[in-house]
């Protein structure tokens, strides 16, 4: 058979099932070899939107997301998602079309050396040049990407190696090891949470699992312990409980920080503790904290790496909140006041209060009524920017929903995150976030949507601006404002273009009204948010910015 061949045979006994791809001539023969598979071939309108799927559906269903793309500009285009899927730990396989073997080393026609391109963010980089070893290749590219912390792999194929004659030997699936605790540990750990009256947990991306939420909530309940969620895990903790202690993304209030760094123990379940959960590397503290840490990862890399830590354990971080919560004792009293004392604040927070502003309208006005009529189990997908401060603290997430953002801060995921979940989850609602900026990156895929008829929900956020720039100018060299003023198109006539209903909404409309015919249509809908410059986000304006300045 083909090497082409034997690759299509190889991603069926991985377990693909769906592939996002632009086609390109430098892996024609494995197009042509996925026509006889059950493999669905998403084509996209760019490589970086078909990444953004590959990244998104990954986040659902915890498998390898596969992205196939030709050389040279479409590994360029498509290089923001392999970032996206290092900073997120998402497991992500990339085929990636070469140039042929003669050409190679010769700098041809579109040729990039993808080792020396792509290896401080791959997991793994491997340039098949034989078609001997293809099948092993790409088992041990599935196997490498879900491993220790999950990433990129990225697998180059020279396009004359598809066309070789290959082996009817198909490698197995490689199933990599789970990291597992030792008694002594949950003992110690256990010791340090008997002694603590003020714990926190800081719970990440890879407590996103079903038993993952369910031993977090457990462990918090039964112990009585605040728990604050790294950046856009919001969605994995029921935010309705009193343990509830907030979201650490970006510009959250100082003082919830402060609160937060009264703790007397920090258990970090999940998550890497990288900048922006620790808030700057100040919750905690680097290089020592003030309280001692125990961190549970399912990688040695991030343990001990940035803070003196008590107890660094290697192990699947649910079974080990699993297991603490059957060894811990009693919880001591003095952890119910202060539960409360940040319920309090985090509830003053939450509590959205409508502004009023001559220049557009408050965003929260809007989420806040989506949130009232949108479906319980609606898909979240959030693009990155300013207006995802109004979704965070709105947004009635219950420990059940499903939410895709982008922890690495890309733009332009909201509207390919959205095609990817209406795949995966077809019949569920789809509503995705995005600003005036972001949409206009990758809202090309809105054709996407249409093409596979996903009636995915659209919210931009239309000031008229780089908002989070806008933000960081505002504060720093206030009314010096450069390269963040955009003008946009009609966002209305721009949607029905696509076959999509297009809707605005400014001040003075009847938002209820609108929202309710935007979420009531039974295909692609856009809602164009004619939204307020001077309420930058959530939680300040600009004419508070200038005076902090």
């Amino acid at each position: 058979m083909r090497a082409a061949d034997l690759m299509a045979k190889s991603l069926e006994k991985q377990g693909v099932e769906r592939m996002f791809c632009v086609p390109g001539e430098s892996y024609l023969a494995l197009l042509d070899a996925l026509h006889d598979t059950e493999i669905e071939v998403v084509a996209c309108r760019h490589e970086g939107g078909a990444g953004f799927m590959a990244v998104a559906d990954a986040k659902l269903t915890k498998k390898p997301g596969v992205l196939a793309i030709s050389r040279g500009p479409g590994a360029t285009n498509a290089s923001i998602a392999i970032h996206l899927a290092q900073q997120d730990a998402v497991p992500l396989v990339v085929i990636i079309g070469q140039v042929a073997r003669e050409e190679r080393g010769r700098g041809s026609f579109q040729e990039i050396d993808y080792e020396m391109m792509f290896g401080g963010i791959a997991k793994n980089v491997v340039e098949l040049s034989h078609a001997n070893n293809l099948s092993e290749v790409v088992a041990r590219a599935f196997h490498d990407a879900m491993s220790g912390t999950p990433g990129p792999v990225v697998v180059s194929v020279m396009e004359d190696v598809l066309l070789d004659e290959a082996a009817d030997l198909v490698w197995p699936v490689m199933h990599h090891a789970s990291p597992g605790h030792d008694m002594a540990q949950v003992k110690e750990a256990a010791s340090l949470l008997a002694k603590a009256k003020r714990p926190l947990i800081i719970a990440g991306g890879a407590m996103d699992t079903e038993q993952g939420r369910h031993w977090l909530q457990e462990l918090a309940l039964s112990q009585v312990i605040p728990v604050a969620l790294a950046n856009r895990r919001q969605e994995i903790f029921d935010n309705g409980l009193i343990q509830y202690a907030g979201h650490l993304g970006f510009k959250i209030p100082a003082p919830h920080v402060d609160l937060l760094k009264r703790h007397d123990l920090i258990i970090a379940l999940g998550t890497r503790l990288t900048d922006v959960p620790t808030q700057g590397y100040q919750l905690p503290t680097a290089p020592v904290n003030h309280a001692p840490i125990i961190h549970v990862y399912p990688d040695h890399e991030p343990l001990g790496r940035v803070f003196q830590t008590a107890l660094p354990v290697l192990a699947d971080p649910a079974a080990f909140a699993e297991a603490l919560v059957a060894e811990a004792g009693a919880a001591p009293e003095e952890r119910i006041s202060w539960v409360e004392e940040i319920a309090a604040f985090v509830g003053s927070v939450k509590n959205f209060e409508p502004r009023q502003f001559d220049d557009g309208l408050d965003f929260g006005i809007v989420v806040q009524e989506l949130a009232k009529q949108a479906p319980h189990d609606c898909i979240i997908c959030e693009d990155a920017g300013n207006f995802s401060s109004w979704v965070h603290r709105i947004w009635p997430f219950d420990g059940k929903n499903l939410a895709i953002g982008a922890i690495g801060g890309a733009m332009g995921l909201a509207v390919p995150a959205a095609v990817a979940a209406g795949l995966r989850y077809p019949g569920r609602m789809v509503m995705a976030f995005a600003g005036d900026g972001g949409v206009m990156m990758t809202g090309n895929e809105l054709a996407t949507a249409l093409q596979a008829q996903m009636p995915v929900k659209l919210v931009i956020s239309n000031n008229g601006s780089y908002g989070t720039i806008r933000l960081h100018q505002e504060r720093d060299h206030p009314y010096r404002t450069v390269a963040t003023k955009l003008t946009n198109p009609d966002f209305v006539a721009w949607a029905s273009s696509f076959g999509a209903l297009g809707l605005k909404v400014g001040m003075g409309d009847d938002v209820a009204g609108i929202v309710q015919q935007f979420l009531s249509h039974d295909g692609p809908a856009v809602l164009d948010v004619h939204s307020s410059l001077e309420a930058i986000n959530a939680f300040t304006t600009m004419e508070r910015l200038r005076g902090q300045s």
